[in-house]
């Protein structure tokens, strides 16, 4: 790789660094934040919520963007805007404000994940180079997730709470700095159809799931509220599902689901982003909750986990070459199964060890 691609390839892989490390720095931070706001548990789920499902619901529609008004423009206004949420989260005087600052978070992240693979596709066209950024890019990305909670429970204890949405904002500018003097414009306004309704839709039943969901655990299944939100979501997802079928340019074309292997690899991604995603969420508070660890000790325990996966990954290559994808798969899967599983049991007294080997477990599989 020449040198000249070094900003660039700077910009991108720390501008997906700073939208993925606040998927998880945030976690270990939750107590701290509960109790600087006054909120109750099902509040602190928003915290965490907010910014993933407008994540989500987003990055489907976010290439679209790139085609129509540039990729570098799009990019660097995602970066922006998500320095602009973390500031609104930084400065938050109670839980809406907080709430607001990561909503906005999540739209402008939605903007930096897929436009980074775009970027990074569009400036180096040999392939063999292209495999390696991209590769260098997922492990960066990785590490984000990995360095999160241990990072996070530093800055809240020596900082303080509003330290890890600042620190995004000097990560933020120099990020912007690299990529205007890196990254070439490139768009295809031609292939640009953005898809309105269904994102309208998406929205809808993701937010209303994820609302009945969190009531249900605060207040019951009976409860009006989270009736009428789950009914809501389902109607919605019907909805969804009914106008991408009949669209002619879908934001998630169905028919991708009828190729057997797209549609199982899609349903295990999901189970392992929800236990990996909610499980980082709950292990942070059970370790200082009710082991009463601080946030420092909190990450510096949930490290195992992290760091099996950075010693482990660099295999993961080879043994896949050599045992193939699916055992690799259902080896992982396993690990984490028989992980979650040992979790169950966790009280006030389990001993430190035993949470070890079941985090290392985890992070193994």
């Amino acid at each position: 790789m020449s040198k000249h691609r070094l900003p660039l390839v700077a910009a991108i892989y720390l501008g997906s660094f700073v939208a993925l490390l606040d998927v998880s720095i945030v976690n270990v931070a939750l107590p701290t934040i509960q109790q600087a706001l006054q909120t109750d548990f099902g509040g602190l789920q928003w915290v965490v919520d907010s910014y993933t499902l407008c994540l989500s619901a987003f990055m489907l529609s976010s290439g679209l963007i790139g085609d129509r008004y540039g990729r570098k423009r799009s990019w660097l206004a995602g970066v922006g805007i998500f320095v602009a949420g973390s500031l609104i989260c930084a400065v938050a005087p109670n839980l809406p404000v907080l709430l607001a600052g990561r909503v906005v978070q999540g739209i402008a992240g939605s903007l930096l994940i897929p436009g980074a693979l775009s970027i990074l596709t569009q400036a180096f066209p040999d392939a063999r180079q292209r495999a390696g950024v991209i590769g260098g890019w997922a492990s960066f990305a990785a590490i984000s997730l990995l360095v999160g909670p241990v990072l996070g429970g530093i800055l809240v204890e020596t900082v303080g709470w509003q330290s890890i949405f600042l620190i995004n904002l000097p990560l933020g500018l120099i990020t912007i700095a690299l990529g205007a003097v890196s990254i070439n414009e490139t768009a295809h306004p031609e292939h640009a159809h953005l898809d309105l309704v269904g994102l309208a839709l998406s929205i809808l039943w993701l937010g209303a799931l994820t609302f009945g969901l969190i009531s249900a655990g605060e207040n019951g299944w009976g409860e009006p509220r989270t009736v009428a939100a789950l009914v809501a979501g389902v109607v919605g997802l019907a909805a969804f599902l009914g106008f991408e079928a009949r669209t002619a340019r879908p934001m998630l074309p169905l028919g991708l689901f009828r190729d057997v292997r797209f549609a199982v690899a899609n349903v295990a991604s999901f189970a392992l982003g929800f236990t990996s995603y909610s499980s980082v969420f709950f292990f942070s508070m059970f370790l200082q909750q009710v082991q009463g660890w601080s946030p420092t000790q909190t990450g510096l325990r949930m490290a195992p986990a992290f760091i099996v996966q950075i010693v482990v990954s660099p295999w993961i290559g080879r043994l896949s070459a050599r045992y193939g994808h699916s055992a690799l798969m259902t080896i992982g899967y396993v690990a984490i199964g028989l992980s979650m599983l040992g979790m169950c049991w966790a009280g006030p007294s389990t001993p430190y060890a035993m949470l070890c080997l079941l985090f290392a477990i985890g992070g193994l599989g």
